[in-house]
């Protein structure tokens, strides 16, 4: 079976002022061929973990470790 061609896409050849060679100001112009993402309808986030999430003693040391200060400024100090 023959393989697929890939055609090379063909950058326009850049004409413009050195200045504006790193300028990110302006938002990049629209694709061909995309449509725009619609926010008019409601969206609609569900999930499937278990109401107890299971973690493991290493992961528990980590972030204990990891937020320490935080987990004591809001639970009180380690007993």
């Amino acid at each position: 079976m023959a393989q697929k061609r890939h055609l090379r896409r063909v950058l326009p050849e850049w004409s413009g002022d050195p200045e504006d060679l790193y300028d990110y100001a302006r938002p990049p112009a629209p694709r061909a061929g995309r449509s725009s993402l619609s926010l008019e309808g409601a969206i609609t986030v569900t999930d499937d973990w278990p109401e107890v999430v299971p973690i493991t003693e290493a992961e528990l040391r980590v972030v204990e470790g990891h937020f320490a200060e935080e987990l004591d400024a809001i639970f009180g100090p380690r007993a």
